[in-house]
């Protein structure tokens, strides 16, 4: 919705209306004479972490997004969440770094929307009364119908502003959705949120992760200048299996997920007439190609790959794959 996107029907509204992706798990902060009042109420001065921050580069408002498979009542564990995202927000200045307002909004299905505006009321309610101030909020609840994906914004708060009212209510997102939302994946996989993917859909979102990270390193390998010493970097592999979503994805699970990736290509790497050519640390893998040979090689094993395997493998932790004659 606010990224340059290589699928070519998605509309982009929030793009259009000057949103850009600031970045993906980020950690917010509170200002310091909060710690003690936080203490009080006792919650953790540990910063939110929401999945998304959206800014409007022109005014250096946010859009917060803190996506949840279903809503939550007031009385769930979750709330504490909720709270910490609400007072942080509050200052915008110090919860992500920019003079201007942040808006917590909770990504959801359209009809769990009313129950997360339910709890989301009665949490800022009771903040208030203990004396904070709080943040406007609202919730982003996502529908599929015959014209496609949509999402609609609301919030707690009316709004003058243009780049406000403009994302208001429904919008398309993906036209033609068929029903599948999943060709807007440019995130295909996030290590952060599988356990609430049903195991039939985590497979499919790792398997789509796993192939554009071998179809990244086919690239690297049909390009090199052989005959070569080539270090492929499971950093650079990565940003492009995400279409560059990854320069600003801030979870630590990452660091293990990239080293599993490459790791796992090492080892489909090191066999037949590359056997012995090809070593691998957790960050990259060093590959040596003596002739044209050895690159068609290269190329051939990642190509016959079995990326529905190396999913399953990849998820449980296992490195080793079989390859496809």
């Amino acid at each position: 919705m606010a990224k340059a996107s290589p699928a070519t029907k998605e509309s982009r509204p929030y793009y259009n209306a000057g949103y850009r992706l600031r970045s993906l798990g980020p950690k917010l902060a509170f200002r310091a004479d909060l710690r003690e009042k936080l203490s009080e109420q006792g919650l953790s001065a540990s910063p939110p972490e929401p999945d998304v921050l959206v800014q409007h580069l022109l005014s250096g408002d946010h859009l917060v997004f803190e996506c949840k498979t279903t809503s939550f009542g007031f009385e769930s564990s979750t709330t504490d969440q909720a709270r910490k995202l609400l007072i942080s927000c509050a200052n915008a200045d110090t919860a992500v770094g920019v003079a201007g307002e942040a808006y917590v909004v909770y990504v959801l299905t359209k009809e769990d929307c009313d129950r997360q505006t339910e709890a989301l009321v009665q949490v800022a309610a009771e903040l208030s009364s203990a004396g904070f101030h709080t943040s406007p909020y609202g919730t982003l609840g996502l529908s599929i119908d015959e014209k496609g994906l949509w999402a609609e914004l609301q919030l707690s708060v009316e709004s003058d502003k243009e780049h406000v009212t403009n994302v208001l209510g429904p919008v398309l997102i993906t036209p033609d959705a068929s029903g599948d939302s999943r060709p807007i994946y440019l995130i295909p996989f996030d290590p952060t949120t599988e356990e609430n993917q049903d195991p039939d859909e985590r497979r499919y979102c790792h398997r789509m992760l796993l192939e554009r990270f071998y179809v990244a390193g086919v690239q690297a390998i049909g390009t090199a200048d052989v005959p070569d010493l080539l270090v492929i970097k499971a950093d650079d592999l990565f940003r492009k299996a995400t279409y560059g979503y990854s320069d600003k994805w801030q979870a630590r699970e990452l660091s293990g997920l990239k080293s599993r990736l490459i790791q796992g290509m090492a080892k489909v790497l090191n066999k037949r007439a590359l056997k012995g050519a090809v070593t691998a640390t957790t960050t990259s893998v060093e590959i040596r190609l003596r002739h044209e040979e050895d690159r068609d090689a290269a190329i051939n094993l990642l190509l016959k790959a079995n990326s529905e395997q190396l999913a399953i493998n990849n998820m449980s932790g296992q490195i080793e794959m079989e390859t496809s004659e």
